[in-house]
């Protein structure tokens, strides 16, 4: 072979070497130059609580918005009074004391003085400390003392006997204790406590009985709850703050509205009105079941009513992409991608590379685009 062609074939060799390196360069430079790495996040799903207010329109109205529902209105004025127990309160003492039902099984009515003797049988003596009469064929509940002092006359319930009775009438008229304490003879009165469950008593009883009379007279899926109804009441009378007394009672006069509408077209209602005022970057993905309603205000006039409502919904917000710490995905494979991402509460990711071959995200930052 001649120096000629050995020249040319190392010539070649070296074209094709560096031809190469500037392939190998060219290739390096664009993969990092053009490699890129694209996430699409469709939104950070959260659950918001709304509340709204809805208009309730005759039924005879003309136009109804989105907003808006038909109903009518039905209204009743009652006087009602009720009674519950007073406070109690007790002291110690040195006597055991407890409560005594008297029963009297006889034909006629018994009196039995204050001190009238009561025996437990287990030969302790206790004595009434006030008059009573038990009426024939009734019981009715007394307080007694222990005949003595100390801690040997506290006892449980049991059967007592009274022995200043005649034979015959020992096993129709007898006692039958609550048990004996050292708590000394009970004191009620009139407290704040006692006239607020009076009221609160009260006002439940007359809701519930104004709501049994109009739901006897609707179809089912009329019926309406405690939350249509909107009540005002006054006292009449009621007892005096402070009152010795056994019973609290309370008179009052309540002016009852009730609003018949359909809860389905409510619940429309205030979906409609929500997702109009949706901002324009969340997407409602679901209404919750949770669902309350209260009245707040009626106008007899024009028989008109406001009702707000409450509900939760989810919603995909979209997620701001400069909370994103891009750090974190460096090198990272599409399923490590969207694991990472989960922590956001997304809806959805997509993870896209370039070119085809690239299948980890890029190092530089720049390369990395959140969308």
């Amino acid at each position: 072979m001649s120096n000629y062609q050995t020249r040319n074939r190392f010539f070649s060799k070296m074209v094709g070497f560096f031809l190469t390196l500037t392939i190998l360069a060219i290739f390096v430079i664009f993969h990092f130059a053009a490699t890129k790495a694209t996430i699409k996040i469709y939104g950070q799903i959260q659950e918001q609580d709304y509340k709204t207010l809805i208009e309730m329109l005759p039924e005879n109205s003309q136009a109804l918005a989105a907003n808006q529902i038909f109903g009518k209105i039905l209204t009743q004025e009652i006087e009602s009074e009720i009674s519950v127990d007073s406070d109690m309160t007790t002291s110690t003492t040195a006597k055991a004391g407890g409560f005594v039902k008297l029963i009297n099984q006889s034909t006629k009515d018994q009196t039995l003085i204050a001190t009238t003797r009561l025996l437990s049988s287990d030969n302790k003596l206790y004595r009434l400390t006030e008059k009573v009469i038990v009426p024939k064929n009734s019981e009715i509940k007394a307080w007694a003392e222990a005949d003595q002092e100390g801690e040997s006359f506290v006892a449980p319930a049991g059967k007592m006997m009274i022995p200043g009775l005649f034979l015959g009438l020992q096993e129709k008229i007898y006692g039958q204790s609550e048990g004996f304490s050292l708590n000394g003879t009970p004191v009620y009165q009139v407290t704040e406590n006692s006239l607020k469950n009076a009221q609160d008593k009260l006002q439940t009883d007359i809701k519930n009985k104004f709501l049994e009379d109009i739901n006897k007279t609707l179809a089912d899926n009329l019926k309406i709850s405690a939350d249509h109804i909107l009540a005002k009441f006054e006292t009449v009378t009621s007892s005096a703050l402070g009152d010795k007394s056994p019973q609290t009672t309370i008179k009052q006069k309540a002016n009852l509205t009730a609003l018949i509408f359909s809860p389905e077209d409510l619940k429309k209602a205030s979906h409609a009105k929500y997702q109009a005022e949706l901002s324009s970057n969340s997407k409602l993905l679901e209404i919750l079941r949770d669902f309350s309603y209260k009245v707040t205000e009626v106008d007899l006039n024009t028989n008109q009513a406001i009702i707000e409502t409450a509900f939760k919904a989810k919603v995909s917000v979209k997620q701001d992409i400069l909370e994103i710490n891009k750090d974190k995905l460096i090198g990272l494979t599409e399923k490590e991608v969207n694991d990472y991402l989960s922590q956001f509460q997304v809806e959805k990711t997509e993870v896209k590379f370039f070119p085809f071959w690239v299948n980890k995200v890029p190092k530089f930052k720049d390369h990395i685009i959140i969308e």
